[in-house]
């Protein structure tokens, strides 16, 4: 007896004419010769085809009772007719499929089962197959060991899926809700569609979610192959920013959802279930080059981790175009064709997160950057006024709430023009960049240091009185006069002018740093060199 993989091309078929046949007038046809030989191992027959009988003899050569399961079918079709007969009379019949209520449901992906003992001689299978939907026919005959390795394999197989693309779902769902990131919901909903059309084609929705319910299945299918490429479609257009970025690409795949969507819509309220497969398996397909194509222009166009989307559109595209030409027309059929857009999909989940995950920390990356400079004196690496701003309020308001001391060091460089003029403004710049280094080094790490504009800088300091600041400023005024600065083989003498304040009765942040700034004058007034506070002037030691 035969046994192991698909048994079509031991087998004969027939296409159905306009009427109905019955199984006595389909043995007779048999029997005058009109059945033709398949051409292959699992025939099929196209969308919207014709009823098709298929007839296989078995032969029993052994002396006992062989036990055999027969897997027949695609989960899909709406409905099969199976008989079995010994000398033209039928011994067993069961009718399968999902096209109306009370048909037996199918076993996963591996179609439908028939469990049968085969007695010693010949024995015929007839089996009539009728479907909207890509009609094809798998045939295997497996032996009760062989049959339960397959089936546990397929759980196995299934469950593994399910539950990485429920790992896919559930990490990716986590991050929208704690990033409110737009591409993160959309992966979500691009592979949670994909979860759904697995279970629906693969017969596991009709067994677990809507037993039953013919009308139910007899679209679901088609309507979630649509839904998976538009939800496709969607998460492209926001992971890669194409609405800014490739507007052309952007309004092709608005418009591709929209058509699509639109016109499965009118299929199933008009029933048309055959125009709907072909709808389904074109809109799959034009998906697919789709994808491939939106990934090569955005690398070109260098978008953020557009690298790994196209790797993972190409893999899913192949494993996408594989199934649908293998249940549909252009390639063989057979199981490993069957889950090849399972795998595509699965792998490229796995590139896509990455891909976020790359996107991610690129986009945090830049926003980092964008807030440094945002922050930063260009030229010496400092805080610049709005960020020091920012950061002195929090420690003003410290200062306040635990009755602690603050001062404010206001620093200005002597004649600075003059410097610039005789030596250049390359001059000036190394100048400013060699005294915000100094005050790096002179100030402690909890000290708060700015450039304020133009030559001028300022040093909060926290937990410090006004003589701790006096004392700072003059170390810090003799660091820059003694300063090594040298541009173009010259020494550039610097020199600079103090003010210091302290918190005490000022009302707020900025009237301590105005008071500083009026000392700062007053040390220009004072002879320059020098540090004025409260207190007096004080001039560096020489």
């Amino acid at each position: 007896m035969l046994g192991g993989g698909p048994v079509g091309r031991h087998a004969s078929l027939l296409l159905e004419q306009a009427s109905v046949m019955s199984v006595e007038e389909a043995l007779a046809a048999q029997r005058e010769g009109r059945f033709v030989a398949a051409d292959a191992a699992v025939p099929k027959f196209g969308i919207g085809a014709a009823p098709v009988w298929l007839h296989l003899a078995l032969e029993n050569r052994n002396a006992v009772v062989q036990a055999r399961q027969l897997f027949f079918g695609a989960p899909w079709t709406d409905r099969l007719d199976v008989f079995i007969l010994r000398e033209g009379r039928v011994v067993l019949q069961v009718a399968a499929g999902d096209g109306e209520r009370g048909l037996q449901a199918p076993v996963g992906s591996v179609g439908y089962r028939i469990e049968h003992d085969f007695s010693p001689g010949v024995t015929e299978i007839l089996v009539r197959a009728a479907s909207a939907d890509p009609l094809v026919l798998p045939l295997r005959l497996l032996e009760p060991a062989e049959a339960r390795q397959m089936l546990r394999a397929h759980d196995y197989g299934y469950g593994l899926l399910y539950g990485y693309l429920l790992a896919l779902l559930v990490y990716n769902l986590m991050l929208f809700l704690g990033l409110r990131d737009r591409s993160q919901l959309d992966y979500v909903l691009y592979v949670g569609s994909f979860a759904l059309l697995s279970i629906a084609y693969s017969g596991h929705g009709q067994i677990w979610l809507w037993p039953e319910q013919p009308v139910v299945q007899r679209y679901v299918i088609l309507a979630m192959m649509v839904l998976f490429s538009c939800m496709g479609l969607r998460f492209a257009s926001s992971f890669l920013g194409l609405a800014s970025s490739l507007p052309g690409l952007y309004r092709l795949a608005r418009a591709l959802v929209f058509g699509g969507s639109s016109a499965m819509a009118l299929c199933v309220v008009f029933e048309l279930q055959a125009a709907a497969g072909v709808l389904a398996f074109v809109f799959t397909l034009a998906f697919a080059v789709a994808m491939a194509w939106i990934g090569v222009v955005s690398v070109r166009h260098d978008r953020i981790a557009a690298p790994y989307f196209l790797a993972g559109a190409l893999i899913a595209m192949a494993g996408t175009a594989t199934t649908t030409l293998a249940v549909w027309q252009g390639l063989p059929y057979s199981p490993w064709a069957l889950h090849a857009a399972e795998i595509g999909i699965a792998v490229d989940g796995t590139v896509l997160t990455l891909a976020l995950a790359y996107r991610m920390r690129r986009l945090r990356g830049e926003r980092l950057r964008a807030e440094y400079l945002a922050s930063t004196d260009p030229l010496t690496g400092l805080r610049n006024r709005r960020a020091f701003a920012v950061e002195a309020a929090q420690a003003w308001q410290t200062a306040l709430t635990r009755g602690s001391p603050l001062s404010v060091i206001v620093l200005d460089l002597d004649h600075f023009k003059v410097l610039n003029d005789r030596f250049g403004h390359a001059a000036g710049d190394a100048a400013l960049v060699a005294v915000a280094r100094t005050l790096e080094q002179g100030c402690r790490a909890a000290d708060l240091i700015a450039r304020w504009g133009g030559e001028e800088f300022v040093v909060l300091l926290p937990d410090t009185g006004l003589g701790q600041a006096r004392a700072s400023g003059l170390r810090l005024l003799e660091a820059i006069r003694t300063a090594e600065v040298v541009h173009d083989g010259r020494h550039l003498p610097l020199s600079a002018s103090v003010g210091v304040a302290e918190r005490a009765e000022h009302p707020d942040l900025e009237a301590l740093i105005r008071d500083a700034d009026r000392w700062m004058y007053e040390a220009k007034q004072a002879g320059r060199g020098c540090v004025c506070c409260d207190g007096g002037a004080k001039p560096a030691q020489a």
